[in-house]
């Protein structure tokens, strides 16, 4: 069995090759996707190269660079089969808000986040 260390590991490879994988398949570059994403391209060099995983709302600014949905991101097997079962739940659940509601989730999320670090 795997540790928590270990499977940690293997999401950020998997978010990482997801993204390379998007590349390759759209016919861009890393900074091309810098680019469309709104990230500098530093950012983005520095988390593919030291295998660091992207933040929530990274993500999504990835997702509009590749100009697709969190849930399409997701889609890739590896990865689909890495999220936990509630991971897949918010995912689902994220898709069916619209722009407004997925703001407040995310203001929200984020409040709920830095509550936990004091």
């Amino acid at each position: 069995m795997k540790n928590k260390k270990d499977k940690n590991k293997e999401e950020k490879n998997s978010i990482i090759r997801r993204i390379l994988e998007l590349c390759k398949i759209n016919g861009i570059s890393v900074y091309r996707l810098a680019i469309n994403s709104n990230i500098p391209k530093t950012t983005l060099n520095n988390m593919i190269r030291d295998n660091k995983m992207p933040t929530f709302p990274t993500i999504e600014k990835i997702c509009m660079g590749f100009d697709i949905t969190l849930a399409q991101f997701f889609m890739s097997e590896e990865i689909f089969e890495s999220l936990t079962q509630d991971q897949k739940e918010i995912l689902e659940l994220w898709e069916s808000l619209d722009g407004q509601k997925k703001l407040i989730a995310k203001t929200y999320m984020t409040w709920l986040a830095k509550g936990q670090k004091e």
